[in-house]
């Protein structure tokens, strides 16, 4: 917009203080100061690496005092639209404030350009021993020549022609082949243990490395969000989310799996706890946000401000086999009934054989549909058995999606026939309120009324080891309260008194990849250190670094960027050698 007219011009022709109008699909052309948005949500994947969508509001962000407003993290300004990430959801409108070298993608790219290009050590040596084998050739040269003329009286013409000869004789000419196939030969060896090396002279280098610095996310990580863990009333259920065969023994009961918070968090109260884990948004220098569902502070103290102090231990109690005992698995129906909230309760399509391959939707909404095809659910015949009905969308204002489905004897238990069903997906903080009775022992054929510091406890657990959380929520709505294709409005669900039932808590996570497991162990045999760089929460990032094996007593916690720019170069030093 110029001058109060809509027009199309280059990218490049774009200038600070133009106002660019943003659309689904759009490749956002410069960095912009959103001032108008519509449910809008950018994919910054090619900027930080996250490649979950990221919403944007127009309100200003608070900066805590005493923070530089630069230390603020890309994800956290979600008043802002950076140049080469995509418009994934939504429309808005903003200000151009940077183009060009002056983006934040931009000053990525010149700081690339700016790394100078060093030699490795045996390129290094190559080059002081030429420097000896040609002062060594001049001097030969020299003596030649002189005696050749002086000695032999030859011509002088003659003399140089011998000095010549003899110079070029002694040149190793093969020096540079024998360098060429050796390093070659060692990529070659390389490439069979499966590592790819794109310059030759950095094999050389492999031999001294002392610190391996990765990247976590779809390096150290799958890249793929998974439901780790599904909470019941009585239960914690583990999930294989390296799963190859479809059963339900991929959720084995293990209620010590996630039983307790993190250590960090068990002597603060439990909506602290939540306050400070990786599925809240924060405007701080915490964290970024990459996470649709995340819980609100502000909801949180609204919600939970009478929740206990300190976190406790789940006691596991041998004796109760509802549905199972521990370390069983319960049958299909179970997880079909438990988990068909969050299949019904989403427009996402699994990709071909529960991969990523043809897979569309939200990757949170994904990984429980994932989770339910590896119990040997078919997602596809479910959600084809149970057409939508009506809806609320979902919205980053309210933060749940709630889907009204006729009832299935099959999925909802007998004796409603005459009922539709309304399922409910969304961030915990607001979905406790909702509630008056929970599944009992996730069972939704038995009810029992709820105990919200049961809840609240297990999410400050959830949140505590770097956990994303979504609630599944169900209830009941008579036949002829909502009309087919009706858009409910989120008043439906939420402007009542508590009438939902609540089923589970999903705990989602990007989980480590095996291989890189056993990778890293390799390498602290070998005494070389590994470091993780990412650009998530820092709870997140110990939650991964542990399960690697990279948190333990000698390296117990994580610096995030912020604190690594206030820090003086002995602090630096100091702070890298502890880590």
């Amino acid at each position: 917009v110029r001058e109060g007219t809509k027009t199309k011009v280059p990218a490049n022709l774009i200038v600070p203080g133009d106002v660019v109008i943003l659309g689904l699909g759009d490749r956002i052309p410069a960095d912009l100061r959103m001032i108008e948005v519509s449910n809008m949500a950018t994919a910054e994947a090619a900027l930080t690496g996250e490649s979950v969508p990221i919403d944007k509001v127009t309100d200003p962000m608070p900066v805590p005092d005493g923070t530089d407003p630069k230390q603020v993290p890309l994800g956290d300004r979600k008043n802002m639209a950076f140049s080469a990430t995509l418009v994934a959801q939504g429309s808005g409108a903003g200000l151009v404030i940077a183009t060009g070298d002056q983006t934040e993608i931009g000053t990525i790219n010149s700081l690339v350009n700016k790394v100078e290009k060093k030699k490795t050590a045996v390129l290094e040596q190559i080059d002081i021993v030429s420097t000896y084998i040609a002062m060594f050739i001049g001097v030969v040269a020299l003596v030649t020549f002189l005696y050749a003329f002086l000695v032999t009286n030859e011509q002088w013409l003659v003399a140089l022609n011998t000095a010549l000869v003899c110079a070029v004789a002694m040149i190793p000419e093969g020096l540079e082949a024998i360098v060429t196939v050796t390093y070659a030969w060692a990529v070659s060896k390389m490439a069979e243990e499966n590592a790819i090396v794109r310059a030759l002279p950095a094999v050389e280098t492999l031999g001294s490395v002392t610190v391996i610095c990765s990247d976590k996310t779809g390096t150290l990580t799958t890249n793929v969000m998974s439901m780790t863990a599904f909470v019941t009333s009585n239960a914690h259920y583990k999930n294989n989310v390296h799963a190859t065969e479809r059963t339900p023994k991929n959720l084995v009961r293990e209620d010590e799996y996630l039983g307790e918070r993190a250590d960090i968090a068990k002597q603060i109260s439990a909506k602290e706890a939540i306050k400070g884990g990786a599925g809240t948004s924060r405007h701080t220098h915490k964290g970024k946000k990459d996470f649709q569902y995340t819980m609100s502070p502000s909801v949180i103290e609204e919600n939970m401000g009478n929740a206990e102090t300190t976190g406790k231990t789940l006691k596991v109690d041998y004796n109760d086999t509802v549905p199972v005992r521990q370390g069983g698995s319960p049958e299909q129906s179970f997880f079909r009934q438990a988990l068909i909230g969050g299949v019904l309760c989403s427009k996402c399509t699994l990709g071909k054989d529960g991969g990523r391959e043809g897979e569309i939707g939200n990757p949170t909404e994904l990984s429980i549909l994932r989770a339910t095809y590896w119990t040997g659910v078919d997602v596809n015949v479910l959600k084809d058995a149970s057409p939508i009905i009506a809806e609320v969308p979902f919205s980053s204002e309210y933060k749940f999606m709630a889907t009204v489905h006729s009832s299935n004897p099959e999925n909802d238990g007998p004796g409603l026939e005459d009922k539709l069903i309304i399922h409910v997906k969304g961030a915990p903080d607001r979905m406790v309120a909702l509630c008056d009775k929970q599944a009992k022992a996730g069972m939704i054929g038995e009810t029992e009324p709820i105990n919200r510091d049961f809840w609240i406890e297990q999410i400050a657990i959830l949140s505590s080891h770097g956990l994303r959380v979504l609630a599944l929520l169900r209830g009941t709505l008579d036949k002829g309260a909502v009309s087919e294709g009706e858009q409910l409005k989120p008043e439906f669900v939420r402007d009542r008194e508590p009438w939902l039932t609540l089923v589970g808590l999903c705990a989602i996570v990007d989980p480590p990849r095996p291989e890189c497991v056993v990778a890293i162990e390799e390498a602290h045999h070998a005494s070389v250190r590994v470091a993780m760089i990412t650009g998530d929460h820092k709870d997140t990032a110990l939650a991964i670094g542990a399960q690697l094996g990279l948190v333990d007593s000698e390296h117990p916690s994580a610096i995030t960027g912020p604190e690594l720019d206030a820090m003086n170069d002995d602090e630096m030093k100091k702070s890298c050698h502890d880590l």
